[in-house]
């Protein structure tokens, strides 16, 4: 068994049969390299599997399972077991779900939650998994952690959008097991789980339908647990929606005043003029609810009810950042036309 370190996590390579009495030597060596982990400042450990012996069905890997779960409240460090086969996935996902042992396919997949800042640009991440369930807290948690995700539903769709080779990442099989844990330290979020479980639907549902209403290229750039952004042009334009029922909140949609205008006139088919600012404000909450309809739409589909109020719309920042809660939210950068516009989930 050897052991190395690569993007600030431990790699411990279990290179043997799995049994009992190795699981212990495993856990006492890695207790002792706890003086070294803090020096290094690692985040987290990395239990591959790659090279161990027998391991389908082997009556032992729960037993290692809880010896992790044991290292890590220890230790206080995340501990993930990967490179695993997909059969294995399914009984480890199955054994390790009351533990905060992580499950990660490989060690990239690791370094995605556990040390996000190795990577120097947003990467854009294609997961699939087979448990929507289990899908839905992997895409939370990426989106959180700053990475542009898309959520596909299918195996065919995941294999069809792998292999046009657009993605930084691919990651299937994977299993956080967040109840005890947390991962790389982020910003305090006031949102519900719930909600941001399914932020992915107002990004979806903003992209599909201006692309539909406008004809417009449009797209999500980047994403940030941060406050309403208080440093935006005074030139521009505000719509929001409240809503609740089983998940509540408010949301923005800004867009700079000559983006709204071009946005306006694609969907209209006609000119409008740069100074009919009536015009203009109606269109963006037209726009907002548009957007808000579809991901009612969406919801209603995932048996989630939400009602939506009448959008209400704002001439300026300043109006606009006394409906929007104090604290963070999810600040969301999209681009239509290759311009920016806004969006803003909170609570």
């Amino acid at each position: 068994m050897t052991h190395s370190f690569q993007n600030s996590l431990l790699l411990f390579n279990y290179d043997d049969v799995i049994e009992e009495n190795r699981n212990n030597v495993v856990y006492n060596t890695l207790v002792n390299l706890n003086p070294i982990l803090q020096e290094k400042e690692c985040k987290g450990i990395f239990i591959s599997l790659k090279d161990s012996l027998r391991i389908q069905n082997n009556p032992h890997l729960e037993h290692l399972v809880k010896q992790m779960d044991k290292l890590s409240l220890k230790l206080k460090i995340p501990v993930a077991l990967g490179d695993y086969r997909r059969e294995t996935f399914s009984y480890l996902k199955k054994i390790s779900a009351p533990t905060q042992v992580k499950l990660f396919q490989n060690i990239n997949a690791a370094t995605l939650f556990l040390n996000p800042r190795f990577f120097r640009k947003q990467l854009s991440v294609l997961l699939f998994d087979e448990d929507e369930a289990n899908a839905d807290k992997l895409s939370a948690e990426l989106l959180k952690l700053g990475y542009s995700v898309t959520h596909t539903k299918t195996i065919d769709e995941f294999k069809a959008k792998a292999s046009a080779k657009v993605y930084d990442m691919t990651i299937t099989q994977n299993s956080l097991n967040l109840a005890k844990s947390s991962l790389a330290t982020q910003p305090s979020l006031a949102l519900s789980k719930e909600l941001i479980l399914n932020l992915p639907v107002f990004i979806d549902t903003a992209v599909d339908s201006l692309v539909t209403i406008t004809g417009l290229e449009a797209q999500k750039i980047k994403h940030a647990v941060r406050e309403f952004d208080r440093q935006l042009d005074s030139n521009i334009l505000i719509a929001s929606m409240k809503f609740k029922g089983d998940i509540s909140g408010n949301f923005f949609l800004v867009f700079p005043r000559s983006l709204a205008q071009t946005a306006l006139e694609a969907m209209l088919g006609e000119s409008i003029d740069s100074d009919d600012t009536s015009a203009l404000i109606d269109g963006i909450a037209e726009l907002c609810n548009i957007i808000t309809g579809g991901a009612k739409t969406t919801f209603s589909s995932k048996k989630i009810k939400v009602l939506f109020e009448l959008p209400k719309t704002y001439l300026s920042l300043q109006l606009a950042l006394k409906d929007a809660s104090e604290g963070n939210g999810i600040w969301i950068e999209m681009q239509l036309q290759n311009k920016p516009f806004y969006m803003f989930v909170t609570k």
